[in-house]
């Protein structure tokens, strides 16, 4: 296991105080509060499972937090919006004002340790609440983790989901409209942060899929953290659902984290 790497920003996420009004917190050691209607007891809710914003990674005053809706517009001319989440009827919604900053939002638990070649899944749902995707760039999956090529002992593996193709991205991608994309299918760009990138020639400026990653990377273990990030590159509002990690979906719901098995 490599030394502890990240950035450090000393920062305070202005999503702490929204986040105050949300009845489960899942957000680094805060132990899970229950309302008066046994909250806590709903299936599939995981109480202390450390999932939120991860502040070394964090800068600016962006927002990671758990809300209700959106809803999407799957026709452009419609008024109403009936488009549900994908699972239940919450988000993790993202507010990044400017792009000088970042957010990052994940679990720096559950996948510590495990080897990168162990996730054979890996899908997650976008909504892109803008008039245009002109020059957005959208949320992704960041994977930090301990190569173990090289002299390096950290990188963090970053999904480009605007790079991607059929089948890891939508044929269309569409504002105010949820999509899925699938970070482990063919055409999937991925790239990995610092000298390793160039060691196994998977660059930001030269991607490759994820299971070309993988290959690249035969030893490689999770270290910090598994989640999703914004920035530092432009503004965007908007949400994710429904992270997919091999048969496991993190549905992100107001009222906390659940699970779902799929096959």
């Amino acid at each position: 296991m490599g030394t502890f790497r990240g950035r450090r920003s000393g920062l305070i996420i202005s999503a702490a105080a929204l986040a105050l009004a949300t009845p489960l917190v899942t957000h680094a050691d805060a132990p899970p509060q229950r309302s008066a209607a046994g909250e806590a007891a709903l299936p599939g809710i995981i109480p202390a499972s450390r999932w939120g914003v991860i502040g070394r990674n964090t800068l600016g005053s962006p927002s990671a937090v758990l809300r209700e809706g959106p809803y999407g517009r799957t026709e452009a001319t419609a008024f109403a919006a009936t488009q549900p989440p994908p699972y239940g009827s919450g988000s993790l919604g993202i507010i990044v004002g400017s792009g000088t900053e970042k957010i990052a939002w994940g679990n720096e638990t559950l996948y510590a340790d495990k080897p990168l070649s162990s996730i054979k899944k890996l899908k997650y749902w976008v909504f892109a609440g803008m008039d245009s995707l002109t020059g957005v760039s959208l949320p992704n999956i960041t994977i930090e983790a301990d190569p173990n090529v090289g002299s390096a002992e950290y990188t963090s593996l970053v999904y480009l989901p605007n790079a991607s193709t059929g089948p890891s991205a939508p044929s269309e991608p569409r504002p105010n409209v949820w999509q899925q994309y699938d970070a482990s299918a063919d055409n999937s760009k991925w790239w990995a942060t610092g000298s390793t990138g160039g060691a196994i020639t998977c660059t930001q400026a030269s991607p490759c899929s994820f299971r070309r990653l993988k290959e690249k990377l035969p030893q490689a273990v999770i270290s910090l953290s598994l989640g999703i990030s914004k920035g530092r590159d432009n503004a965007f509002v908007g949400a994710v659902d429904g992270l997919q990690v091999n048969h496991t979906v993190y549905d992100f719901e107001f009222n906390g984290v659940r699970t779902r098995s799929v096959r």
